[in-house]
């Protein structure tokens, strides 16, 4: 019985090949087309409320980080104050920090204080660089007087006088009633050349009781915020605003100016313009739809986005997103892009893509004839070759080809001898090579450690620069910080008189050097005596005896080393000596001595003694060294003091005090 014989069909490798790689990228180019036609809306709803959405969060980013730096900067005062830095009822010393806040306009430009009384001071940083004082003491009352600084913060100049009561201030009045800090209600800053909104944060100063004692403020100018969402980048067409929960604005990209300015001179006021009655009709159109969306401003919470079309048929992306601080701000901000903004550039990618789709289907059918040609020509002559081998004609060379795999297989049939010698020569080429390179590699290795070592050393010498010996060592054993109760102890404090007045006619480079020179020579001092550094804080210097390890002669130890830092200023040759003295203060007693933190910690003293002998330092004066009577008492056998006398030291009362001369021969 025979059996059939089924024809299959034949067909050349050249086709085989180009007539499915073609309709694969047929296939492709009509599903991508497909898909970015269907797409497109979806990606520009995707797109427009990322790039809203973006736009918001960095817009709530900017003006919550903008308020914040004015809240901080009043907290630091309120903290100053409590602290005993400068006292309330100090209006020149308010005045001289007021100043140094905004003298330059780049941290605040007006700062002030106003209390229950109606007296008032604060200093104002003018749009073309000068700097006014504006004051109301018990004297002028019921004006204010309005001088021009000079570069030193001095009155200059008299500008202006008129009535004047900080009670009846929208600022003053919302410290008064929350009791806390707080911001105020957006009012107006008028001045003779313009008028802004502007907001203040404020913060109550109170008593033992909770009796208001007055109120700190600065005036925060809200055009920095219209500056700063008027640069950013949307669209072409798109704005952003921001409004308060009234939907009164408080900013816009497009609106310079969200207020109207009613009466001329003194008598003028403001209008505040609403949202839905803005002249801008896109502010005007999106207000109108959240209000009709959510009933008021104040039932928006949360992020919102959302498509709207307005009375023109334009359809419109908009995205609110709620500003609240937790401490009195809650606005709104809105961004809005009209939907021809995003499909423009997604009808120009659907044009863009069907034509590079049309390219690369033609450059495919192309490389794809090519491409067979390159595979099927050197098979047929490998084919044609294998024939003739089975026929037994063993001479047949077979040609190589620029496909890496048939070249490979050319190579293997007519070089297989040859080639297994040399994959045998190239192994023990990679093992001798490798042998170099085990060899290079320890060589790094002990190089590196070397270097390790070194900068490990290196690193414990910088330690030890900045903690003693003992400390340092118990930190590296329990990494844990240590802190030490001191039964005796003496710390001296000394303070270059005259530093801040040279400061301004110096090069900060020089006065830097001749500082480093100064103190350095007083760190030979320290070591000299065997004495303990703790820091330096700006122009004054401190040093403890008696600790970390204790030692019976701390007090006469921190006498030489006073009496040796005045004379070393009497006789340096330093840049800065000849126009400067030094002013020491030496106390005796308990302290509290460690590190405390994790990050830039230093070795540093706590407790009443310290505090003494800092105030020895504060209340001495110039070329002198002041002692207490504890110190007094340790070294009245060996050295020559002299009575000062009772003074009254701030925080302590009446203290008797002597100046120390020098050592008895």
């Amino acid at each position: 019985m025979s059996v059939a014989k089924v024809s299959i069909p034949k067909f050349r490798l050249r086709t085989t090949i180009v007539i499915p790689f073609v309709l694969q990228i047929i296939a492709a180019v009509g599903v991508v087309g497909y898909l970015s036609f269907r797409n497109g809306q979806q990606a520009v709803n995707t797109l427009a409320e990322q790039v809203n959405g973006e736009i918001s969060a960095r817009i709530e980013q900017h003006v919550i980080g903008y308020l914040n730096k004015s809240q901080s900067t009043l907290w630091l005062t309120n903290a100053s104050i409590l602290s005993g830095n400068f006292s309330l009822r100090d209006f020149e010393g308010l005045r001289r920090y007021f100043w140094r806040v905004v003298h330059k306009g780049d941290v605040e430009e007006y700062m002030s204080y106003g209390n229950e009384q109606g007296e008032f001071v604060g200093v104002e940083y003018q749009q073309d660089g000068t700097v006014q004082l504006k004051i109301a003491t018990s004297e002028t009352a019921p004006h204010r007087v309005i001088y021009l600084l000079n570069n030193q913060g001095e009155p200059q100049k008299l500008l202006q006088v008129a009535k004047y009561d900080p009670r009846t201030r929208p600022w003053y009045k919302a410290a008064k009633q929350a009791g806390k800090l707080t911001w105020s209600e957006i009012y107006p800053f008028f001045s003779s050349k313009n008028t802004v909104l502007g907001i203040s944060p404020v913060y109550p100063v109170l008593d033992g009781k909770n009796n208001l004692l007055g109120v700190l403020s600065i005036n925060v100018r809200l055009t920095q915020i219209t500056d700063f969402i008027n640069h950013l980048t949307i669209s072409a067409n798109g704005q952003s605003f921001i409004i308060e929960r009234s939907g009164d604005l408080v900013a816009s990209s497009t609106i310079p100016q969200p207020f109207r300015v009613i009466g001329e001179g003194d008598d003028r006021t403001i209008e505040r313009i609403s949202a839905v009655k803005s002249e801008n009709p896109l502010v005007r159109a999106t207000s109108q739809y959240l209000l009709n969306q959510f009933g008021n401003f104040h039932s928006i919470n949360g992020s919102q986005h959302f498509k709207f079309q307005t009375s023109d048929g334009s359809w419109y992306y908009a995205q609110v997103l709620p500003i609240n601080d937790g401490k009195g701000i809650d606005w709104l901000t809105v961004v809005v892009v009209p939907e021809s903004d995003f499909m423009a550039q997604i009808n120009q990618n659907n044009r863009d893509t069907i034509l590079l789709c049309f390219i690369a289907l033609t450059i495919a059918i192309l490389l794809g004839i090519r491409a067979a040609h390159w595979i099927s020509h050197p098979l047929l002559q490998f084919a044609k070759a294998s024939e003739q081998i089975a026929k037994g004609n063993l001479e047949q060379q077979v040609n190589t080809s620029s496909i890496v795999e048939i070249e490979t297989l050319s190579q293997s049939f007519n070089y297989m001898t040859a080639q297994l010698k040399e994959s045998f020569a190239a192994l023990q080429q990679s093992q001798e090579s490798l042998r170099i390179a085990n060899e290079e590699l320890e060589e790094r290795v002990e190089l590196r450690t070397a270097e390790l070592r070194q900068e490990k050393d290196r690193s414990e010498q910088l330690l030890l620069n900045v903690l003693p010996a003992s400390i340092a060592n118990r930190l590296k054993q329990t990494n844990e910080s240590p802190a030490e109760h001191f039964e005796d102890a003496t710390i001296l404090f000394a303070d270059i008189v005259g530093f801040t007045s040279l400061s301004a006619r110096m090069e900060p480079m020089e006065l830097v050097s001749g500082l480093n020179e100064i103190f350095s020579a007083f760190d030979h001092l320290t070591e000299k005596y065997g004495l303990e550094k703790i820091k330096t804080i700006g122009d004054a210097y401190m040093v403890v005896g008696g600790l970390p390890i204790s030692r019976p002669d701390h007090a006469e130890a921190i006498a030489n080393m006073a009496l040796d830092m005045q004379s070393y200023m009497q006789n340096s040759q330093s840049i800065i000596s000849e126009t400067i003295e030094l002013r020491i203060g030496i106390n005796t007693g308990a302290v509290i001595a460690g590190v405390i933190g994790i990050k830039k910690f230093i070795y540093d003293l706590w407790g009443d003694a310290v505090n003494v002998a800092s105030r020895m330092e504060s209340h001495g004066k110039p070329g002198y060294i002041q002692v207490t009577d504890t110190t007094y008492e340790r070294l009245k056998e060996d050295y020559v003091l002299e009575p000062r006398g009772t003074i009254e030291v701030k925080g302590r009362g009446a203290m008797t005090t002597y100046w120390l001369i020098g050592k008895r021969s």
